[in-house]
């Protein structure tokens, strides 16, 4: 066994063992003038005040109807309302009214809330209000709908991420919503997962420094600053890891890969000071998530020092008994998941679990130790939103929601996510003077361009559309003009429509358009049993590639699904992802050459459903049947992503050959535009253990810059590599690095990249 260099290794501070003197509240980056307030609440609270803090119900249960009633205004009703709000004290609500409110609106309803229980009540302590606003405000009327997070994690730009969070505050806290369940900084390790979509993509260092990137955004310079919200990552952890693929299945980590690939990118975003954190619905080796003390109080509030709150997600208290069948009632429920470390319970129906909370620590079997830590916890993060001094916001305030310059820079977003996986022969850019039959089933539909979480939860619904907002079709009509663009569907999700008529029409166009893609879905509703998209699209691309006219495939949909038959009937390949209200406009200015594309896939696109491998799997996931090693052939790989520019790397270098644990060495790269115009490329820089005891992934990524060049402008690019950058998991569960030789291998295209090779001493 090789002699190793020791990185990390210790257990850290666990919750009751809470910092205590200034000195500890200041080193963990508390506020210790804001702890002596929180600790004088807790002194004149009752046991049922503080179970009450705990307790995160939905809005519509304190509204008249049934709690899924359509609705086209709130209306509290009084009864239920003085029950949670002024009786039982909810510490915090999340949901919608059930319709789409616009910012006046939700105004209202939050002020009605805030000053109840501020006013009405004997400590009057705020009410603090969750949503889920994935891309964008996206349940509030009038915001702009940002591109999906797997569309942000193409752009491989940090600055985008961050912006894309600053306006999704902005536009939150005009509705006076302040704390976010977003991002979702989950690993998407298995490719039918639905909710890829809401994803950074694949990788543990990509996803890490997006999610750090979103939580910067979201917090700005201090959470007080009205303008700014509190993120809630999500979902802690391995929920994007289902062993069958589907959502909220059971996931198999051991506890090296946990390390190595799933906690990264909380540990990162918790550094960059987010606040609150949700758990995994799903269960990991069997354990429900929910009441994994392991995974809650010794690693996540111990080991990364989370000082926020931990919120269990919709109902999942509940599914202990329901749905995992590891706690015989709600009472056991709630005793098993407090004790493991939750601080807030998402029951959106009642109150049960604080009369639960009540008993179980009367009698001992939930220590008071516990709930203070939860409560102060909860308490600590309305200080930290100022809520205690401003519970709400006027609309009036943010003259910039859904603004013009917003949306110009959504579209930006969208435009820099949009990746060229093929392009044979320069068909793109297309000519606008020429005849384009567009058709498919995603091309003209907005709710497709934005998927789930668009107004309503699955995103389906078209009454909400913005009708300012072009579709692929609206916007390549716009570009090319009526005479010269036919349209048919051809299908819809499933089915054959009119795929004749589009066989027909092909036949006169110069070009043709072919729009595919996904059904809005997430959570359970995306869960699918076939990677493949349905044949009936596929059918279309084969009925239209006979005339052998340039065949433009352009796919809309969040997770990569198998195209293996019909790609190499087209000419060019466009992934669109779910890029938004302005992903049309977006597209079509790709498609004619007015943007040059500077996408990167954040996932691996597979060939095969069953050889659905990560970039960095390793040598022997890719043994092949005559026993080499090329068992690995996505259909695109990881980080690929073309331009109508071209662009050349040379003369790598680092500072030295070999480094200590102690040293850092500097990488770099010239990277010049050999082509005729403007273009940004993403320099990805991979690294692999050549050596390792733990048999080491084929590479990794580890740094990456998007950098933008003129025609022929050469950049140096640098990067800083430290001891720990090529340290990984070892024999015994800890970060390492193993002396030895290291590859570093840079550049764009995955078959035109250069290598470097490295030396770690003892």
């Amino acid at each position: 066994m090789k002699k190793a260099i020791l990185l990390f290794c210790s257990v850290f501070l666990l919750w009751n063992c809470a910092p205590t003197t200034v000195e500890h509240q200041q080193a963990a980056g508390l506020d210790p003038e804001t702890e002596v307030k929180i600790a004088e609440i807790l002194k004149q609270m009752t046991l049922r005040e503080k179970a009450g803090q705990m307790l995160n119900i939905g809005l519509p249960t304190i509204l008249k109807g049934d709690y899924w009633s359509e609705r086209d205004r709130a209306e509290f009703d009084p009864v239920k309302f003085r029950k949670f709000i002024q009786k039982v004290g909810v510490g915090s609500i999340h949901n919608t009214p059930g319709y789409l409110a616009d910012p006046n609106a939700w105004f209202q309803i939050v002020k009605t809330i805030q000053d109840s229980a501020m006013l009405k009540t004997r400590l009057g302590i705020p009410v603090l209000y969750g949503i889920d606003n994935i891309h964008g405000a996206n349940y509030i009327k009038g915001s702009v709908l940002l591109p999906q997070q797997i569309a942000l994690a193409a752009t491989w730009n940090r600055a985008l991420c961050e912006r894309s969070a600053e306006i999704t505050s902005y536009e939150s806290r005009a509705a006076s919503l302040p704390w976010n369940f977003n991002p979702n900084i989950d690993i998407a390790a298995n490719p039918l997962w639905g909710r890829i979509a809401e994803s950074f993509g694949e990788d543990p260092y990509l996803v890490a420094e997006m999610g750090a990137a979103y939580t910067k955004g979201s917090h700005g310079t201090s959470l007080k600053n009205p303008k700014q919200t509190a993120v809630c990552l999500k979902h802690f952890i391995g929920y994007g890891a289902g062993k069958n693929g589907k959502d909220r299945a059971n996931a198999l980590i051991p506890e090296n890969s946990l390390r190595q690939y799933f906690l990264p990118p909380f540990e990162k975003a918790i550094a960059a000071g987010a606040k609150g954190v949700m758990i995994s619905s799903n269960a990991v080796n069997g354990i429900p998530c929910h009441i994994n003390k392991t995974y809650i109080t010794d690693i996540l509030k111990g080991e990364l020092q989370f000082q926020g709150v931990v919120i269990s997600d919709f109902s999942d208290v509940e599914f202990l008994v329901k749905a995992h069948h590891s706690a015989e009632n709600l009472r056991e429920a709630t005793k098993l998941a407090v004790n493991a470390g939750l601080d807030l319970l998402m029951n959106p129906y009642d109150a049960k679990v604080v009369d639960h909370i009540v008993d179980l620590a009367n009698n001992k079997e939930i220590s008071m130790a516990r709930i203070d830590d939860a409560v102060t916890r909860v308490l600590r993060l309305k200080f930290d939103l100022n809520l205690f001094e401003v519970p709400y916001s006027s609309p009036k305030e943010y003259p910039e929601f859904a603004s013009q310059k917003h949306s110009e820079e959504n579209y930006q977003m969208a435009s820099e996510a949009i990746t060229l996986l093929k392009n044979n022969e320069n068909v793109l850019p297309l000519d606008a003077s020429k005849k384009v039959l567009v058709t498919g089933y995603a091309a003209h539909s907005i709710n497709m361009l934005n998927g789930a979480w668009s107004r309503t939860f699955l995103g389906r619904d078209t009454r909400y559309n913005d009708p300012t907002k072009l579709t692929i079709l609206d916007a390549i009509q716009k570009e090319v003009g009526k005479a010269n663009l036919n349209y048919v569907a051809g299908t819809n999700y499933t089915e054959d429509l009119n795929t004749s008529t589009a066989v027909k029409m092909a036949k006169e166009a110069d070009c043709i358009v072919v729009c595919l893609g996904e059904i809005p879905a997430t959570e359970k509703p995306s869960d699918i049993n076939e990677l493949a998209l349905p044949k009936a699209q596929q059918e279309l691309v084969k009925k239209l590639a006979v005339y052998n006219k340039p065949l433009v495939l352009v796919l809309v949909q969040g997770r990569p699904r198998i195209i293996r038959e019909i790609e190499p009937l087209a000419d060019a390949v466009v992934m669109a992802y779910l890029p938004g209200d302005e992903g049309g406009r977006a597209l079509s200015d790709i498609l004619y050459g007015k943007t040059n594309p500077s996408g990167k896939l954040p996932y691996t696109y597979p060939k095969y459903s069953g050889n659905a491998l990560p970039y960095f799997h390793k040598k022997t996931d890719i043994r092949d049947v005559n026993w080499a090693f090329d068992g690995f052939y996505p259909q695109y790989e990881f980080g690929q992503g073309l331009s109508y520019t071209s662009f050349a790397y040379s003369e790598v270098r680092t500072d030295k050959d070999s480094l200590s644990s102690s040293e850092t060495i500097n990488f770099e790269v010239n990277v010049q535009n050999t082509g005729n115009r403007a273009g940004k490329e993403v320099v990805q820089l991979f690294l692999k253990d050549l050596i390792a005891t733990v048999s080491p992934d084929v590479k990794r990524l580890v740094r990456f810059e998007k950098i933008n060049l003129q025609p022929g402008e050469t950049q140096t690019v640098s990067f800083q590599l430290q001891a720990k950058d090529f340290a990984s998991i070892g024999l015994e569960n800890k970060w390492l690095v193993e002396p030895g030789s290291f590859q570093l291998t840079v550049g764009g295209h995955p078959k035109k990249r250069i290598q470097k090779e490295v030396f770690i001493k003892n």
